[in-house]
C-alpha cells in the first residue's frame, strides 16, 4: 500500500512514493514546474515514475506554492467584502460595503443588523464579484449577524460565501476580515488546481483520496481545502519541515529549504513545526491563518546575479537560469556563445539596479497583460519577446530606442515577462559541480561576468559562492534570534554580532554557535549548506532524498485540527465563584459557577476538534486538551476565576477509505 506525495514548488515539481506501512521511500522524481499550468509539471514528474507502482497508490497528498504566490502577486477571483459594525481598512477586495449591526463585549445587540443596507450592497455586487467575504465585529463570539448576512447573500448571489468567524476563533477584526478576503479570492483558483490534479491522477491510473497540505504541515481532504484554500498558504515550506522530520527523525533542528526562488527557514521543536501564534503574515498583512513560523528570504537557485560597474550583486529577483534557457532556445545559446571572447565592455559605471542592462540577460514572454496597462513602447517590447527570448540591448538596436525606454522592471513585477540571467545554478555549472542542461553556456556567461569585474574566473566563482553562503548564514542567524526572542526585527546589537561573526576584521572577532543541527531540504543544499554549517559551528544533516523532501513531507503529514472555546467570568468585579459565559463559536452558554463552565467547555472543545478532524479526513483521531486559565488574587491564598481558553487538538492518520 503506497502513498504519493506531490510538491509543486516555484521551480521544480517533486513526486515521491512511500510505503504507507513501513514509511520507507520507494521512488521519486523531479520535473520543472510549469507556472502557467501546474498540472503540466505534475504530469511530467509522474511520467518518470513506474506505472505499476503508481497503480498501487492508496493515498495522494499535494503541497503547492499556488495559494502563497496568488496572494503575494495579487491574483485571484473578484472578491467582495461586507463588513458589519466596523469599517475595514485593509483593502484587497474588489467591492466593499460597510453595513450597520453591532454587538457589545457582553453580548448585547447594541445595533440591529441593517438588513436594508445589506440588500442594497448585494444588489450592487450582483454579477460583479465571484465570491463574497463577510466579516462582523466580534463575530467569533457572536456570529449571528454574519450568519444572517450570509443567508441573504446565498439567496441573492449564488456564489461562494465566506464568513470570517468560520476561519478562526481568535479576536482581531482586521485580521479576520483580511483572512476572509484572501480565502474568497482563492476559492476558484484552488478548485481549478484540485480538479486538474485529479484529472492527471486518473490519467496515470491513480484512484485514491486526495489530501492537501496546510500551512502548519498537517493535511486535509481536498473538498475541505476547496472551501478553505487560505489554510494552504505556506504549505510548501511547511512540507519541508515535515519532510525533514520524516527523513531524519530529529525532533529539534533548523530546517533550511533552498528552492529556486527562496530560502525558507523553520524550526522543528519537539518533533513539530513551530506555529506562529498570531497567525501568518502574508504579503505584508497579518492574517489569522495558523501556519508554521517560516522565515522566507529572497535567495535561491534562480536568484539573479549581476555585475553593476565592478560590484557583484545577488538580488531576490527570480530568473530562469541560463543553463536551462540555452537548452530550450537556440538563439540564447548562440548569443551567449558570442560573448566567449568579447572584451568590448560598456563603461564601468553604476546604475540603479532596475535600470541595469546586462549583456548576459534575456526576457521571455510569460502572461498577456490586461488592456491599457502598458505604454506603446512596452507593448512593442512584449510583442518582440513573444517570438523568442531577447536581450534589451538587441531590442534597443532593432527599434532604434534607448535601452532604458522600456520599463522591464514593471513588466517583470507584474508577471508579463520573465528574466533569463546568471544564477547560483549557473555558478555551480561553471564550477563543474552541477552538470544538468547547457553547462557550456553557463560557463561562458560566468567567465564574461568575471572579466567585467577584472577577476580571474575561479576567483569570481569563489567570491560569489562566499557571498551566497554568508547570505544563507545571516538569514539563519537572524531567524533563530527572532524566534528565540519572539520579535519581528533584530536589534542593532544583534545585527552587529552577526556582522562581526561573518566578517572578521580589526583586532577581534565574534564567534557564533548554533546549538541545534541544520537539516537541509532541496536540491541545492549540498552545494551551499556545508560551508554554512562550518560558519555556525554546528552539525549539518543532509538526508538521502532531501532533494524531494517536500514531496515526502506532503505524504507523511497527519490530519490535525483544533477547536478553541473561551470561558469568561461575567461579573466585572472579581468574586470567588463567578457566573461564567462559554463561547463556542456558534453560541453562548451561561453557567452559575466556573466548574460547570469549564466542564462544558472542555467537552465541547473535544467534540468540535473531533468533528473537524474527521471532516478533514482523519481516521480515529486522538484528542489532547490544553487549558490557559486566568485568575485574580483575592488574598488569603484565594483566587477568583476570571476566564480560560480551552484548546483541543485532534490528530490522526488520513483515512484511506473516505
Amino acid at each position: 500500500m503506497y502513498g504519493l506525495g506531490i510538491d509543486a514548488g516555484g521551480t521544480y515539481t517533486d513526486t515521491a512514493v512511500i510505503d504507507m506501512e513501513t514509511g520507507s521511500f520507494v521512488t521519486g522524481n523531479k520535473a520543472l514546474t510549469t507556472r502557467n499550468d501546474l498540472s503540466i509539471g505534475i504530469r511530467n514528474s509522474l511520467a518518470g515514475l513506474d506505472r505499476d507502482i503508481l497503480a498501487q497508490v492508496s493515498l495522494t497528498s499535494l503541497s503547492s506554492t499556488l495559494a502563497t504566490n496568488s496572494v503575494v502577486e495579487g491574483k485571484g477571483c473578484r472578491a467582495g467584502l461586507i463588513s458589519i459594525g466596523k469599517p475595514y481598512n485593509g483593502g484587497g477586495s474588489d467591492m466593499y460595503f460597510q453595513v450597520g449591526g453591532r454587538f457589545s463585549m457582553d453580548g448585547e445587540e447594541e445595533e440591529s443588523l441593517a438588513v436594508h443596507q445589506i440588500s442594497a450592497a448585494l444588489e450592487a455586487m450582483d454579477g460583479k464579484i465571484d465570491a463574497l467575504a463577510i466579516a462582523g465585529y466580534l463575530s467569533v463570539r457572536y456570529p449571528n449577524h454574519e450568519l444572517r448576512c450570509a443567508k441573504m447573500a446565498a439567496k441573492k448571489l449564488k456564489i461562494p460565501i465566506v464568513m470570517a468567524h468560520t476561519l478562526t476563533s481568535k479576536l482581531g477584526f482586521e485580521q479576520r476580515a483580511t483572512t476572509a478576503i484572501m480565502n474568497a479570492r482563492l476559492i476558484p483558483t484552488i478548485k481549478e488546481l484540485i480538479d486538474s490534479v485529479k484529472n492527471v491522477l486518473r490519467e496515470f491510473g491513480i484512484d485514491s483520496p486526495l489530501m492537501v497540505v496546510k500551512g502548519d504541515g498537517s493535511v486535509m481532504r481536498e473538498d475541505v481545502a476547496a472551501m478553505k484554500p487560505v489554510e494552504t498558504i505556506l504549505s510548501g515550506p511547511a512540507s519541508s519541515i515535515t519532510g525533514a522530520r520524516a527523513l531524519t527523525r530529529v525532533t529539534n533542528a533548523a530546517v533550511v529549504d533552498i528552492g529556486g526562488t527562496t530560502t525558507d527557514i523553520g524550526l522543528l521543536r519537539n518533533g513539530i513545526p513551530k506555529i506562529d501564534p498570531e497567525g501568518a503574515r502574508i504579503a505584508g498583512k497579518r492574517t489569522r491563518v495558523m501556519a508554521a513560523e517560516i522565515a522566507t528570504y529572497g535567495l535561491g537557485g534562480d536568484s539573479r546575479i549581476l555585475v553593476n560597474g565592478k560590484e557583484i550583486l545577488i538580488t531576490p529577483v527570480r530568473a530562469i537560469p541560463l543553463c536551462i534557457a540555452a537548452s530550450v532556445w537556440p538563439n540564447v545559446k548562440e548569443t551567449i556563445a558570442g560573448l566567449r571572447d568579447c572584451e568590448d565592455f560598456p563603461p564601468m559605471e553604476r546604475y540603479p539596479v532596475p535600470k541595469i542592462v546586462q549583456e548576459t540577460e534575456f526576457f521571455t514572454f510569460t502572461h498577456e497583460p490586461p488592456e491599457s496597462t502598458l505604454s506603446d513602447t512596452d507593448k512593442m517590447f512584449l510583442d518582440l519577446v513573444r517570438e523568442k527570448p531577447r536581450r534589451i540591448c538587441d531590442i534597443a538596436a532593432e527599434t532604434d530606442l534607448a535601452p532604458h525606454a522600456f520599463d522591464v522592471a514593471l513588466m517583470e513585477s507584474r508577471g508579463f515577462v520573465t528574466r533569463i540571467a546568471v544564477t547560483p545554478t549557473d555558478i555551480l555549472c561553471a564550477e563543474g559541480t552541477y552538470d544538468a542542461f547547457d553547462v557550456a553556456s553557463s560557463r561562458i556567461a560566468v567567465e564574461y561576468q568575471a572579466r567585467k569585474t577584472g577577476m580571474d574566473t575561479a576567483d569570481y566563482i569563489s567570491r560569489v559562492k562566499k557571498m551566497i553562503t554568508e547570505k544563507i548564514a545571516r538569514s539563519l542567524m537572524e531567524t533563530v534570534m527572532l524566534r528565540e526572542n519572539d520579535t519581528d526585527t533584530v536589534t542593532p546589537e544583534q545585527a552587529y554580532l552577526i556582522d562581526r561573526a561573518l566578517h572578521a576584521r580589526g583586532e577581534y572577532s565574534v564567534g557564533f554557535r548554533l546549538n541545534i543541527p541544520i537539516v537541509g531540504i532541496g536540491a541545492p543544499t549540498g552545494a551551499w549548506l556545508p560551508a554554512v554549517a562550518d560558519l555556525l559551528g554546528t552539525e549539518l544533516i543532509l538526508p538521502e532524498n532531501s532533494s524531494i523532501g517536500n514531496a515526502i513531507g506532503a505524504i507523511t503529514g497527519y490530519v490535525s485540527e483544533t477547536a478553541e472555546v473561551t470561558v469568561r467570568a461575567t461579573p466585572k468585579d472579581p468574586v470567588l465563584d463567578p457566573e461564567c459565559d462559554v463561547f463556542t463559536g456558534s453560541d453562548v452558554r451561561t453557567f452559575p459557577e466556573p466548574g460547570e463552565a469549564m466542564e462544558f467547555a472542555e467537552k465541547t472543545a473535544k467534540e468540535l476538534a473531533l468533528q473537524r478532524a474527521k471532516r478533514s479526513g482523519a481516521s480515529n483521531p486522538d484528542v489532547v486538551v490544553s487549558i490557559e486559565e486566568k485568575s485574580f488574587e483575592l488574598g488569603n491564598g484565594k483566587k477568583a476565576f476570571r476566564g480560560a481558553t480551552v484548546t483541543a487538538r485532534a490528530t490522526g492518520k488520513p483515512d484511506l477509505g473516505h
